[in-house]
């Protein structure tokens, strides 16, 4: 690949004009649709369809004109550890980007860039709530070479532990890359319970929308299948249900083949590059330094395959938590092990004794879930006392839902680290170095109290993780350990 000067001023791609036409012609929409709309609503005495034609021609002229000059005029350039952007052709604009400032460098790619064969890079930089900017159609050596001229620095920025050498630049390692074999196996252990809860609602609202459209006859064909259903055989329902849990399944399989295809993780030095997506093709590079906390889970059906899906935390500079969640699904365990090793270090966790969860844990559970739910249920006995049997089942069920959840419910921590465990049908497990730590909340309520019980929830700078009723003196011994240890800790984190 030939080296690209960036300390020169670059432009574009040539067929990022068609992306450029595009947004600046759904820009031009939006602001002027309140003009325009009145201009079609209104009845004209000429030939309207002249009138309109030669406007949108005029519209579509001036349109080109503008991004073409504004194509033109879109140049940028590094210059003296700085990324300088310049834009505009009426109001010239000049946007200086200290490199010491990027916080993220991503590449993305729609379906129409894939069909253009460009790529958008867009720049995060520290205190903004936004991407700083977004180059909106380079050629992929260009992006490619302008992404890694970025990240470099995030390489090279001092290290974590003062006086430490800088690691020489590695050559890319891969670390997983899923296959459509994979996909298929991540597919069938997504939870399809919350994919049919998605898809009902979605229903619901649809048939609500198509019911204010006819009123009346919506009304008398929804009156009208409602009795076909009832008075239908078992073999007639059995059929919609199992059509209902067709679409379920083919919903589980289409959202992980587009958010997941061809999914990579690739290891640079101190970060890890992830690449992912079928209709947005992403290119995430993520930092080590900025990675708070690693969150991984398995269940039932994802145990059967062997798998984990293994979520990445990264720090933000705005106050969006999803930008934070970095999702890695159809992690085999040695695959966990090697993101543990590079993030955590040796797995000293699993020798500390574990601190479990109070039985207060498993008693709230169960009145919550449990007894709550079965009281406020309770009037449907008035309809039908044989619901009783119903009711009395859903407290059993819960029962046992929270037994699982009080015996997953636990922790470990050593000195700089501290790994938590929760969950009932799914194991979820998150880990953490104590550096990360940003606040700090020790929880108590009186009942609590007079049980000897109290919960902790830790926060970091993508989220909070909690403790919850474990012993009162462990936690304030926690407590006070970890507001000595933020206190007291000169390592870089951020």
């Amino acid at each position: 690949m030939k080296k690209i000067d960036f300390s020169q001023l670059q432009r574009q791609s040539v067929k990022g004009l068609i992306l450029i036409f595009l947004q600046e012609g759904k820009s031009a929409l939006k602001a002027f649709w309140p003009i325009l709309l009145p201009i079609f609503l209104t009845k004209h005495k000429g030939n309207i369809v002249l009138e309109v034609g030669a406007a949108l021609i005029a519209g579509l002229i001036l349109l080109l004109i503008h991004t073409i000059l504004y194509y033109r005029k879109y140049q940028f350039k590094i210059e003296n550890q700085q990324f300088i952007l310049n834009k505009g052709y009426l109001n010239r604009k000049t946007l200086t980007i200290p490199i010491d400032r990027v916080q993220n460098v991503n590449t993305t790619q729609t379906i129409l860039q894939q069909f253009l064969d460009v790529m958008s890079v867009e720049i995060d930089t520290a205190g903004s709530a936004k991407k700083e900017l977004k180059i909106l159609a380079l050629s992929k050596p260009v992006a490619t070479q302008l992404a890694m001229e970025l990240s470099r620095y995030l390489e090279t920025r001092p290290s974590e532990t003062p006086g430490e050498e800088k690691k020489p630049v590695q050559e890319e390692k891969l670390i997983l890359r899923l296959t459509n074999r994979d996909l298929l196996r991540i597919g069938l252990s997504q939870n399809h319970i919350k994919a049919a809860i998605l898809i009902f609602v979605f229903g619901m609202q649809f048939f609500n929308q198509v019911k204010d459209y006819f009123k009346e006859k919506s009304e008398q064909y929804a009156h009208e299948a409602f009795e076909y259903i009832s008075q239908s055989g078992w073999a007639i329902i059995s059929s919609m249900i199992l059509f209902f849990l067709i679409i379920t399944f083919l919903y589980s399989m289409i959202r992980t083949l587009i958010l997941y295809y061809d999914l990579q993780v690739i290891k640079l030095n101190q970060s890890y590059r992830i690449v992912s997506g079928l209709l947005n093709r992403k290119n995430l590079l993520i930092p080590f330094r900025k990675i708070q906390q690693l969150n991984w889970e398995t269940g039932p059906l994802k145990k059967l395959f062997g798998i984990f899906e293994v979520r990445i935390r990264q720090a933000t500079s705005g106050v969006d938590t999803k930008a934070s969640l970095i999702g890695v699904p159809g992690c085999l365990i040695q695959h966990l092990e090697l993101l543990k090793a590079d993030l955590f270090g040796p797995d000293w966790l699993h020798e500390q004794p574990v601190i479990h969860s109070s039985d207060a844990l498993f008693r709230r559970t169960w009145l919550y879930n449990g007894w709550v739910p079965a009281v406020l249920g309770s009037p449907l006995l008035l309809i039908d006392w044989r619901l009783i049997f119903l009711l009395m089942g859903w407290i059993v069920l819960m029962l046992f839902y929270s037994r699982l959840t009080l015996k997953k419910s636990y922790c470990q921590l050593n000195n700089d680290q501290i790994r938590v465990s929760s969950g009932a049908i799914s194991h979820k497990f998150v880990q953490m170095e104590f550096l990360k730590v940003q606040h700090l909340e020790f929880r108590q309520s009186l009942f609590n109290k007079r049980r000897g019980v109290a919960s902790l929830k830790i926060g970091n700078a993508s989220g909070t993780i909690t403790i919850p009723l474990i012993d009162e003196n462990t936690a304030r011994a926690l407590y006070n350990y970890l507001l000595y240890y933020a206190e007291s800790s000169d390592r870089f984190w951020m």
